[in-house]
């Protein structure tokens, strides 16, 4: 059982830790999305597993080397563009850290929605928020309502950099935010493929600490687990009720 030291540690990184081209667009005429609402929870027992296995903090894990690649993020020195962030936290200086991913996440009340001057920053009826790059005009508005600081501000031409693009994953230009959007391109493909959607970084992760599904479907893996699992929200103070769970 978890103690309630450690759960108020993780809960208050969660507040302080985070305080410091072509669009993708969907045509959902039959109604199809409303029938989902994507979730994600994340295991931070593993995710610490695979961080201090790669030298700990400061480690890229497969699950960001392998988001950026599918999804044209630019490569840059200060790893700045990086749709995933690792968080290290401890309980005090000389106890054992605990490492954490933070993305988008993906909030049932986005207030990056509410403040977007151009409506490109609008949620899907099965509750992915996405960016519409054709909208965008990088006021960065958002950017300062997320309190997940999750957007990155684009402040170069992505293909300059790209070595290797995927052409279905959104290809950027310079001066638009972006984040991640749960690999959207993927998830409505498998979706009409017949297949079990999953973002990148769950197929990646070799230790299964990210779990993905409908939450809308009790006997989805994310369903179950929420039902038999102690998770937090981040930031669960503010209201936004994020779609992305943290087992502890």
């Amino acid at each position: 059982m978890i103690s309630r030291r450690r759960f108020l540690l993780l809960t208050m990184a969660g507040a302080t830790a985070i305080a410091t081209g072509k669009a993708f667009e969907f045509k959902d005429e039959d109604g199809e999305l409303s029938k989902y609402e994507w979730g994600m929870v994340i295991d931070v027992d593993k995710c610490t597993e695979c961080v201090k296995s790669r030298g700990g903090f400061g480690a890229r894990p497969p699950c960001i080397e392998e988001c950026s690649k599918a999804n044209n993020v630019p490569p840059d020195d200060k790893y700045y563009y990086d749709l995933i962030r690792i968080y290290e936290v401890r309980e005090r200086e000389d106890a054992e850290p605990l490492y954490f991913p933070v993305m988008c996440q993906e909030c049932e009340h986005p207030g990056c929605v509410q403040v977007c001057l151009t409506k490109a920053s609008y949620k899907r009826k099965d509750g992915i928020v996405v960016v519409d790059l054709h909208r965008c005009i990088g006021c960065r508005y958002c950017m300062i309502a997320c309190p997940y600081n999750a957007r990155r501000f684009l402040f170069e031409d992505p293909k300059e950099k790209l070595k290797v693009v995927n052409p279905e994953a959104p290809v950027r230009k310079h001066g638009v935010v972006m984040k991640c959007e749960f690999c959207v391109w993927k998830i409505d493909r498998e979706r009409e493929e017949g297949k079990e959607p999953k973002p990148v970084c769950v197929e990646a992760c070799p230790y299964n600490a990210l779990t993905f599904g409908n939450l809308k479907d009790p006997n989805s893996e994310v369903s179950k687990i929420l039902r038999t699992s102690k998770v937090i929200t981040l930031r669960a103070n503010l209201g936004t009720n994020p779609k992305v769970k943290y087992k502890l």
